[in-house]
């Protein structure tokens, strides 16, 4: 007989259903085959016996007469599902998020607006701005009337000191 030989940990949660007699006859001969071969299984088997008939000793426990309602009102609400739109500050977050979700739009909207007429549409003052050199100076240019002098002003760079101004 092999002392050291203990019950694993199912056999040990079915050992209640063994003693029950609620156990398949596969299980109840590998129980009785570990609880025959050694001593400190049949004393595990003998101490949950007798702590099941030291139940039977003591008194009877009785419930309050409201435990029924309190147990059912809990189960109750355990039953009802958690829903987000039951919630108090469902309402005004939603309205919040509608709010900043039509400020945003009306945002972007005048962002849009902005950069189609800035980049797609043209200008009228952009040529004035680009001739504005020629501009500042046409009445000095007026007074020249060939155009070699022109394109000799152009290779001296003059003109291009006038733009970085």
């Amino acid at each position: 007989m092999e002392k050291t030989v203990r019950l694993n940990a199912d056999q040990r949660e079915d050992l209640v259903a063994y003693l029950d007699g609620e156990l398949p006859d596969e299980q109840v001969k590998q129980i009785d085959h570990v609880v025959a071969n050694s001593a400190v299984a049949r004393h595990e088997m003998e101490a949950l016996a007798r702590t099941w008939e030291l139940l039977d000793v003591l008194p009877p426990s009785k419930a309050s007469d409201d435990f029924l309602t309190k147990t059912m009102a809990n189960l109750k609400v355990l039953e009802t599902p958690f829903r987000l739109t039951d919630q108090w500050w469902f309402v005004p977050v939603r309205r919040v998020f509608a709010i900043a979700g039509w400020i945003t739009a009306l945002f972007l909207c005048g962002w849009l607006g902005f950069q189609i007429t800035r980049h797609w549409i043209a200008d009228p003052h952009a040529i004035l701005l680009n001739d504005l050199p020629v501009i500042e100076n046409l009445d000095h240019l007026q007074e020249v009337r060939e155009l070699e002098f022109l394109n000799e002003l152009k290779r001296a760079n003059l003109f291009d000191d006038a733009q970085e101004k």
